[in-house]
């Protein structure tokens, strides 16, 4: 019993939480590049090529990894030769889900339609996505 005692820590340090910005940036990456094209499909523009963006992701406070509220994920990309970069504010949870919320200046929760002049909800506005947390 005493060597069990003994082989659990050691066991539990290989163990770390998949919850890292390697992980989560691929995952948010993902999740944008569709609501991205969802949301010019609404605003009726025609992306040129295919949107390709580099994202990274990264918390803010004291933890580098983990579940927590402080994490930001960056994200650049170029469509219809304008180049764009905006920061999202992501609450990422222990079971691998998150919720991304966009910068409200370039992200508002509304968007109108350039034709019907109705307002539309903007899909990067607010959005979530899970990760695969299993090893």
């Amino acid at each position: 019993m005493k060597r069990l005692l003994l082989l659990v820590p050691l066991l539990l340090a290989g163990c770390g939480t998949p919850l890292t910005p390697s992980r989560v940036a691929p995952s948010f990456r993902e999740v944008f590049v569709g609501l991205y094209a969802q949301q010019q499909q609404l605003l009726r523009r025609e992306a040129v090529g295919k949107v390709d963006p580099l994202a990274a992701c990264r918390r803010t406070g004291t933890d580098a990894d983990g579940p927590g509220e402080d994490w930001v994920c960056s994200v650049q990309y170029v469509d219809l030769g304008t180049s764009s970069a905006q920061v999202f504010e992501l609450q990422v949870k222990p079971d691998g889900c998150w919720k991304a919320t966009g910068p409200p200046a370039t992200q508002p929760a509304q968007l109108v339609d350039p034709v019907s002049s109705r307002p539309r909800t903007n899909p990067l506005s607010e959005f979530d996505g899970c990760l695969d947390t299993g090893w």
